[in-house]
Order: C-alpha cells, then sequence, then structure tokens
C-alpha cells in the first residue's frame, strides 16, 4: 500500500472518531434532557437543579468544542504532514522517473547498437554462409531449395521433358504420367551417398553453366562470340556424361511396350534405354524450353549435355575396367565430367555367379573386387580443371547406379548382394551411389507379376494355361523411363546440397584450421585449452584398398604411405599437363592405346566398313577370318570356306604395328560360348619383335560350361615393353575347333 494511501485511511479513521465522540455527546444531552423532562413534573419550574443541569449542559458543550478544535489541530497537523510527504514523494518520483528515463535511454541506445550489430553479424553471418558459385547465386535461391521442393515446383516441365523426340503426338503421356505420379514420392529414396570431394560437382556445375549461358544467347550472338574469341579460348563446351553398363544399357526389351500398344512411330533400341533419355532430358528442359521463343527456321540446335552410352551385352563392371583403364571410349567421350556405373544387373548376372564359382570364390567378394577395381581406376583420373584456385586435379563425378531387382537369384537375400558390397564401398571412397531397385523395391515385392518397373517373371507356359516363374533380367519401358528419373533427381540432389553449403573449404571436405565467421560461427574464446586428439586432414589420394586383412592400426600408415610415393608423381603430371587451359589438349599428351577398337562401343565402332578398314590397314596377312553379327553381336570370326576345309594353319591374321609411343600391353576382347560348334574353341595369340624374337605368346578358350554368351578379356604384359617407332607384329591363329570370336582388340602404352 503506498504512503498517500495510508494518510487517506488515517485521515478517514480520524473523522470517524470525532463524528463518533459528537454523537456520543449529542446523544447524551438528548437523554439528559429526556430524563430532566420525565422527572420534571415531580420539581416545581425555576428549582436550582434545572440550573445546574444547564451549566452541566454548557460545560459539556465547551468541552465538546474544546474537544473538537483539539481534533482539528490534530488533523490539520496531519495533512500538512502529509502534504510534505507528498511532496517528498513527488520529488522522489521526479528523480526515479528522471533515472528510469536515462536508464531506458542508455537501454535503448545498447538495443539499437546490438541491432545494429545483430543486423551487420546477420549480414556477416548470410555471407558466410551462401555458396558464391555462379550457378548458385543465379538459378538458386538461399537458402537453397531441396530436390523434392524444386521437383514439386516443376513437375509439369519434367513431364513434358521426359517425351523422346520420336514420340511426336506423345503417345506414352498416360503411361508416363501414371509413372511420375507413382515415382515422384519415392524419389527421395533413392538418393544413397554424396561425395567426399565435392570439387567434381563443383567442375560439373561450372561446366553446365558456362554452357547454359552460351546457349541463351542467339544464333547471331553465339557466331560473334565465337569470332571475338581468340582460338586459344574456343566457346564453353558440352558437359560430359558418360554411361557405361551392360545388356540392360543396350535396351534389351525396351520397346516391347509398343508392340504391345501397337504404336507404329521408330524407335531404335539405342534411343529408348534411359541413359539416352537422360541426354534428351536435360537438353530438353533447360535449353530446348528456354530458347524456343528465340529459335529460328534453320537454326542448329546445340546440346547442354552430351550423354555417351559405352554398353556391350554380355559385359560386367570387370570389362568396364579394362575399357576405362586404355581409354578405349570413344575420343568425343573422353575425360568426361561424369560417369555412371550402371553395371549392376550384368554384375549380378549368373555369368558372374559362374565365373566366380570357377575361381573358388563367392558372387559378393567377385562383384566387391570387380566394383572397387573400377572405382579405383575412374578416381585415380584427374582431370584438369583451370577453376581450381591451387591448380590441382580432380577425378570425374562418379555415380553407381543399382538397378539389379532379380532374378538370377530367387532368393532375396541373395538379390542384395551387390548393393551391400556397393554402399561399402560408397562410404569408403566417397563417391555417389543411387538406386532405382529401392525407389520401386515394394511395388515388384507386393506383386511380382507387374511388369511396368521390373522384369516379366511370370509367363505362361505353351499349350499350358498356368503361369511359370522365368529367368527375366531384362526390364521394359517402365524402367528406362524411371531410371531416367532417379538419375536426374539425383543430379539434382547433389546440386541442391552443393548450393546449401559455403562455398570455400567444404569442396575437399577435409578437416582446416578453424575460420571464424565461416557457416556463421563465432570466434573462438581461447579461455581454456584445446582438446588432445584433434583429428588431422586426411592424406591426399585414394585410400589403401579395402581388402579383409586391411587392419584399423594400418590404414592411417598405409594411407600415408601411398600419399607420399604419390605426390610426386601427382606434382609431375599437374606441372606438364594442368599447367594448360583445360580445353586445349597438351602437346604431348598421347592416348593411351593408338589402335584399339571394341564392339558395341559406338556407331562407328559397329560399322562394317569401318571395322574392316580399321583392321586391313594394319595387317601384312589375313586369311580365313571375316566380319560376323551374329546374336547382333559384330566380331571377327573364322570364314565359312576355311572352317569346311578343316586347315586351321591358314585361319590366322598377322597384324603390324609402329608407333612413335612405348607399347607395353595387348588386350584381346573374346566372346565365350556354347553349343557343338564352340567344342575345343581356342585362339593362340603371339606377339613378335622387330627382329622377330617371340616376345608373348597366349592361349584363350573360346567355350565354357555356361549356357549363355559373354565377352571376356585377356590382357598380355608385354616383358620388354616395345620403344617408340620400333615395329610390333601381333599373329591371332584358331588352334581348336570351328570357331572363335574376337569382340575386340587394343594396343596400348
Amino acid at each position: 500500500m503506498g504512503v498517500s494511501t495510508k494518510f487517506s485511511c488515517i485521515r478517514f479513521f480520524l473523522a470517524v472518531l470525532i463524528g463518533l465522540y459528537i454523537g456520543i455527546n449529542i446523544s447524551g444531552l438528548f437523554h439528559n434532557d429526556t430524563t430532566l423532562e420525565y422527572h420534571g413534573p415531580h420539581s416545581a419550574p425555576g428549582t436550582s437543579s434545572g440550573n445546574e443541569d444547564s451549566n452541566r449542559i454548557r460545560q459539556q458543550l465547551e468541552k465538546s468544542q474544546a474537544e473538537v478544535k483539539r481534533w482539528k489541530a490534530e488533523t490539520e497537523k496531519l495533512k500538512n504532514d502529509h502534504s510534505s510527504s507528498l511532496r517528498n514523494l513527488d520529488q522522489l518520483k521526479k528523480v526515479s522517473c528522471t533515472q528510469e528515463e536515462d536508464e531506458t535511454k542508455q537501454k535503448s541506445d545498447k538495443i539499437n547498437d546490438t541491432t545494429s550489430s545483430s543486423s551487420q553479424l546477420a549480414s556477416l553471418n548470410k555471407l558466410s554462409n551462401t555458396n558464391t558459385h555462379p550457378f548458385c547465386q543465379s538459378v538458386l535461391p538461399h537458402p537453397a531449395p531441396t530436390a523434392m521442393s524444386l521437383w514439386n515446383e516443376h513437375i509439369l516441365q519434367i513431364l513434358s521433358a521426359s517425351r523422346v523426340p520420336n514420340d511426336s503426338r506423345f503417345m506414352f503421356h498416360d503411361f508416363t504420367s501414371q509413372l511420375l505420379q507413382i515415382i515422384s514420392p519415392r524419389l527421395q529414396r533413392s538418393v544413397k551417398t554424396v561425395p567426399y570431394d565435392w570439387r567434381p560437382v563443383e567442375n560439373a556445375l561450372t561446366v553446365g553453366f558456362e554452357r547454359y549461358k552460351y546457349l541463351q544467347l542467339s544464333q547471331e550472338e553465339r557466331h560473334a562470340t565465337t569470332i571475338n574469341n581468340s582460338n586459344d579460348v574456343p566457346s564453353p563446351r558440352p558437359l560430359k556424361i558418360l554411361i557405361m553398363g551392360g545388356s540392360l544399357l543396350v535396351g534389351t526389351n525396351c520397346r516391347m511396350l509398343m508392340k504391345e500398344l501397337n504404336f507404329q512411330f521408330q524407335l531404335p533400341k539405342r534411343e529408348c534405354t534411359w541413359s539416352n533419355r537422360v541426354g534428351q532430358f536435360l537438353n530438353s528442359f533447360f535449353v530446348n524450353d528456354s530458347n524456343s521463343s528465340k529459335k529460328k527456321k534453320g537454326d542448329v540446335e546445340e546440346p547442354l549435355v552430351h550423354v555417351t552410352k559405352v554398353a556391350m551385352g554380355g559385359t560386367n563392371t570387370g570389362t568396364g575396367s579394362v575399357i576405362w583403364q586404355y581409354d578405349l571410349i570413344p575420343e568425343e567421350a573422353r575425360n568426361p565430367d561424369i560417369v555412371i556405373n550402371a553395371y549392376s544387373t550384368n554384375d549380378m548376372h549368373i555369368l558372374t555367379a559362374l565365373e566366380a564359382e570357377s575361381a573358388n570364390t563367392t558372387l559378393r567378394e567377385r562383384t566387391f573386387e570387380m566394383m572397387q577395381g573400377f572405382v579405383r581406376q575412374v578416381l585415380n583420373t584427374k582431370n584438369c580443371n583451370n577453376k581450381d584456385t591451387n591448380n590441382e586435379p580432380i577425378p570425374p563425378l562418379l555415380l553407381h547406379m543399382d538397378d539389379y531387382l532379380g532374378n538370377e537369384q530367387r532368393k532375396i537375400w541373395d538379390t542384395t548382394e551387390l548393393s551391400q558390397g556397393a554402399q561399402v564401398l560408397a562410404n569408403y571412397y566417397g563417391f555417389v551411389s543411387m538406386s532405382y531397385a529401392d525407389t520401386i523395391r515394394e511395388f515388384v515385392y507386393g506383386d511380382t507379376y507387374e511388369k511396368w518397373f521390373s522384369s516379366e517373371w511370370w509367363v505362361q507356359e505353351r499349350r499350358k494355361k498356368t503361369l511359370t516363374f522365368d529367368r527375366q533380367i531384362h526390364p521394359g519401358m517402365g524402367m528406362h523411363i524411371s531410371s531416367m528419373w532417379v538419375t536426374i533427381y539425383n543430379l539434382v540432389h547433389l546440386a541442391s546440397t552443393y548450393c546449401s553449403m559455403p562455398t570455400p573449404p567444404h569442396r575437399m571436405n577435409n578437416i582446416s584450421e578453424y575460420e571464424a565467421g565461416f557457416w556463421g560461427l563465432p570466434d573462438l574464446k581461447g579461455d581454456f585449452k584445446e582438446p588432445m586428439g584433434k583429428p588431422q586432414p586426411q592424406p591426399k589420394g585414394l585410400p589403401p584398398e579395402l581388402t579383409k586383412d586391411l587392419l584399423l592400426e594400418d590404414v592411417t600408415s598405409l594411407w600415408r604411405q601411398s600419399a607420399a610415393n604419390d605426390q610426386q608423381q601427382q606434382q609431375s603430371y599437374s606441372t606438364s599437363t594442368c599447367s594448360d587451359d583445360e580445353n586445349t589438349p597438351h602437346q604431348n599428351h598421347k592416348v593411351k592405346c593408338p589402335f584399339s577398337w571394341v564392339s558395341g562401343l559406338s556407331l562407328q565402332q559397329n560399322n562394317i566398313t569401318f571395322i574392316q578398314e580399321y583392321f586391313r590397314h594394319q595387317s601384312s596377312t589375313w586369311e580365313g577370318w571375316e566380319l560376323s553379327e551374329d546374336g547382333d553381336k559384330i566380331g571377327f570370326i573364322p570364314s565359312a570356306i576355311t572352317k569346311t576345309s578343316g586347315k586351321n594353319s591358314s585361319q590366322s591374321m598377322v597384324l603390324d604395328f609402329q608407333y612413335s609411343q612405348k607399347i607395353r600391353s595387348i588386350t584381346f576382347f573374346f566372346m565365350r560360348s556354347y553349343g557343338t560348334k564352340w567344342i575345343d574353341s581356342e585362339l593362340k595369340a603371339k606377339v613378335w619383335s622387330s627382329n622377330h624374337q617371340l616376345l608373348e605368346e597366349r592361349n584363350m578358350l573360346g567355350t565354357h560350361n555356361k549356357n549363355t554368351s559373354e565377352i571376356y578379356t585377356e590382357e598380355i604384359i608385354l616383358s620388354k615393353p616395345v620403344d617408340a617407332g620400333e615395329r610390333l607384329q601381333l599373329e591371332a591363329k584358331l588352334i581348336g575347333g570351328e570357331t572363335f570370336k574376337i569382340m575386340g582388340l587394343a594396343v596400348c602404352s
């Protein structure tokens, strides 16, 4: 209760007491008067008792008046004291208010200063949290949207870009729309791992965005840009994507739906596959739609991305490693920015299973070994990137696609062996892995009779109405359309994640010194000692090969030793090669294999006229061999005339080579098959020097105990390399059986 309130209460209380006092006295008087009046008749008027009463009343009134004056004086005194107290309170209040105003002003100033500092800090934090890559600044807002939000926002454009050009009327519109609605909410399930090293992602975005900006120009502006540029600075090149796989990527069974629906437009197998669809999608989505208003009649369409497919039936990742090792891919596809391994179905093929069994190993061990070899081959390949501030070579962006659901193996656990190994390797080496299989696995297990997403496993027996579970590993068109979306979504996910992170140190994903402000984090206080055992940056290069015998206590020392051994070699490579512009070939650069042909790697390498001229130009002896397209697989076999003569001695070819670089190996690609004509099939290869000295010889069997045809490789390492300018001679001769099929040959440094 306040002071003023207390004094008000006292005044009220005193007034009440005075009133009561007066009232009591007055009531007493009236009481006396009544008594007198009551007793009056017994007394005579004017007697002495009446006078006494009057005097007593007068005295009582005087006493009461004096008492009232005294109380009034006390009240006045209290009032004065109260007023003085109120004045003191007002003064105190004024002083207090002044102090409060000063304090409030100071607090306000502090708040304003804090707000200003917070605003500046927020601005700095925003800057420190922002990715400054031109793609991130120009295409995506900050913070970067998730891949799913971008997918949802552009779903109609995605549907439109999913139409292949051959389907001009979009006859597959309804089928594609239904697939897209089913697949879209499950695409996040396809994302398995992201890379350790984000520089390949950055490089791909840089190349793609520079090309995109160039393609936004009109034809006249592009032509003017080309003229104004010097010869040393060509126009931005397309983003290069290389996809490697087996018969599934060739397009086996992809067109069966066209026959079922009776669609008559032309669609070659190679254009039906998801690898071809990825390139068409990216070019349609980012270029064709955005430039449609600028197009004029006669304009030449230039692609944003160039997708190359390297696919042969009956091959697996082991074959892919050899192709990559010796750079046997088409010339225009060499040094790709992105590499996708799509061998998973063929890796789990029964061919590989039987191969593993014959080698006294397990399918899981064999697929793990093949995949690790491929990963190390690709990640050890360094492409120069002139945008790298350290001028260090970087590897291509490697992605692994798991598209295998079965049914080579009937046990579901067995069908997951490759995907388990892929996840171990992806987390060990830090490459990107994605899974079409995991995206739609629940549909397949819930209904193994469906054939939109998986192969047609249940088939009707001839002359019977019953269905049998048949061996089939090649899905139809639905799988190819969906796999295209899985690939696109994972690329979008990488771009979105990259743009969500600040620019500098995250690219290597390595441990570095603390940097205040980075990620918006504060300065270190340094009040206490830093705990011991802070992890050090990992060594450069790949970690040791992952084997069953690799120990935890050894992995660090082995990795550091490997990094030290590779440092000098990488410095030499960087100095000799990466100092040049990335778009300009180095003058001293030599192709790995000056002579190479592998069936099915490109349209040119499937052209019979080209193959014949290519080989005959190198041959000094050509007896009894011809090209065959049997089984849609082009290769050299003994001619029919020679086979009927039974003279194996004449079934030989001799090729002469002479190059301006040292030759260290020769690799054969050949088929192994089954049946009567393949019994005892055998080829002998001999390598001779210029002075007719036998350098190496090797026998290759053309048959195996499997009811399938597959491609094998045989690498002949020369114990004594042939020097540059020296002549080399290769002889291939059939020494057993009726036939043998050579599917490729590479002479390499």
